[in-house]
């Protein structure tokens, strides 16, 4: 993959040409038209996606059956890291909004430099974790946000619906 794309990134600031240049050859450039679906909730596999161009919106299948939209991203953004780490399925479905154009780094590549201990792999170790950072911020932010909404009725039903977690037994 070229290296130009990625030196707008965020993730990447502070690298080296060459360094950009080794972290490119490691992912391709994929691309979708609107409408279509990038990765789908419960798949396993894939890769980390590094958003260079477009809008994608984020899905979530409720038990219920009901999908409701939990996010909207665009370029600069990084998607499929937790699903990578952790090896969990997909907990969303991403959609492109418009044409969308991702670096895609598959998960071996990914876990490599996650792993790995030269400069380069620390600083995009760093460089993802402070991404995750700012969306643990962000996301604390949107509870805190719901959670202060007095028109919010929410019942211990509805609790135990979300955070299922919460009422298994001890």
């Amino acid at each position: 993959m070229d290296t130009n794309p990625l030196s707008n990134l965020p993730q990447f600031s502070g690298m080296s040409v060459d360094e950009m240049a080794l972290v490119s050859a490691v992912m391709s450039e994929e691309r979708w038209a609107a409408g279509e679906t990038i990765l789908e909730q419960g798949d396993t596999g894939g890769g980390v996606y590094f958003v260079l161009d477009g809008k994608i919106r984020i899905d979530r299948e409720l038990r219920t059956g009901e999908i409701v939209t939990v996010g909207r991203i665009g370029s600069g953004a990084v998607f499929g890291v937790l699903g990578v780490l952790d090896g969990v399925p997909r907990a969303a479905t991403c959609v492109a909004l418009s044409e969308v154009c991702c670096g895609v780094m598959k998960r071996a590549e990914f876990m490599d430099m996650m792993d790995g201990t030269s400069t380069l792999a620390m600083r995009f170790q760093i460089s993802i974790l402070r991404y995750l950072a700012r969306d643990v911020r962000r996301t604390n932010e949107r509870l805190a946000q719901l959670a202060a909404v007095s028109a919010c009725s929410v019942s211990s039903e509805d609790l135990e619906e979300i955070f299922p977690e919460l009422t298994t037994a001890s």
